[in-house]
């Protein structure tokens, strides 16, 4: 847990998956997480190599019609997958974005023996966004059968819980890496970000000077309830990385009684109460209005109405 100080120096960098990582993602009763979306996106399974020879799959989540649309690349939370956030991102997909989804190493639905080492999940998460945000062309290919054609000039990340890190990384944020390195991960021509339940500070690995690069419009999401016991334990710590950024263009979102998973709407299993889902209805509103203003601006909408048990900040 995060009380372990034990792990000195570059090693501290492991608090993130090895102590965090089962909290993240947690034991997942069925598949979606959740009713099935009513959502009619198309989902479409492939499989890319990246250039130094890393194979991994790819989820597509893309409008139901045919058009040119943005693109979103989105990373999971520790040991989860595309498949436990349908009703995040099916909606997502349907207002008109183009949703590419990796499953991770760590993913449990890849079962694989052994187990990467926390090292190797953090490389390749990162190389699986950033070489997704060349927009390869076999994909192309792919979604030209469906009639749709993504805009590469326009394109936001989305993350949640240890993969909101990810996200942040490649929107400009710096961390301290395994060997001890703060490279700089920003991917060329990321308009946004989304970050659901960022991690807070990492002793070693990130704190608010790390945030503070972030330069593009970012909203971040989070509930008076999201506490993960022994990692965060105090559900303010997800806003560290807002904090940290320049003023002018974040948005934060915060939810009365909001968990990790929304209640287990994505990510895990849980109890689903009606004012969650209220709520977990809001959040996906504002995020396609904070993306319709961001990589859409001639198209956007008028923000969702206020609901009671819902903050909005925009500064």
């Amino acid at each position: 847990m995060i009380e372990r100080r034990s792990l000195l120096g570059r090693a501290a960098w492991l608090l993130l998956l090895v102590h965090a990582g089962p909290a993240l993602a947690g034991p997942v009763a069925d598949k979606t997480s959740g009713p099935a979306p009513a959502s009619t996106a198309v989902e479409v399974q492939t499989e890319l190599t990246t250039g130094n020879g890393h194979r991994f799959p790819v989820t597509i989540f893309s409008p139901s019609r045919s058009g040119c649309f943005p693109v979103i690349i989105f990373s999971a939370g520790a040991f989860s997958s595309p498949d436990r956030y349908l009703n995040m991102l099916q909606p997502i997909a349907e207002a008109g974005y183009v949703i590419l989804a990796p499953t991770h190493l760590d993913a449990e639905i890849l079962a694989l023996d052994p187990k990467p080492k926390s090292e190797t999940v953090w490389k390749t998460r990162n190389a699986e966004l950033a070489y997704l945000a060349t927009v390869p062309e076999s994909l192309v290919t792919l979604l030209d059968r469906h009639k749709i054609k993504m805009n590469k000039t326009r394109m936001a990340l989305l993350g949640h819980s240890y993969g909101a890190l990810i996200a942040q990384l490649g929107a400009g944020a710096v961390a301290t890496e395994p060997d001890g390195t703060r490279p700089n991960r920003k991917i060329p021509g990321v308009d946004a970000l989304i970050a659901f339940s960022p991690p807070g500070p990492v002793s070693k690995v990130i704190d608010s000077d790390g945030w503070s690069s972030i330069d593009v419009p970012s909203l971040t999401v989070t509930g008076t309830a999201d506490i993960l016991p022994g990692f965060i334990d105090d559900w303010r710590l997800h806003k560290a990385g807002y904090a940290a950024t320049p003023k002018g263009t974040r948005w934060l979102w915060v939810g009365e009684e909001v968990d990790h998973y929304f209640d287990g709407l994505f990510g895990r299993a849980g109890s689903q109460r009606p004012i969650i889902a209220a709520r977990f209805d809001h959040a996906i509103a504002t995020t396609i209005n904070f993306l319709d203003i961001h990589l859409k601006s001639a198209e956007a909408a008028e923000h969702p109405a206020p609901l009671a048990g819902v903050e909005v900040t925009r500064d």
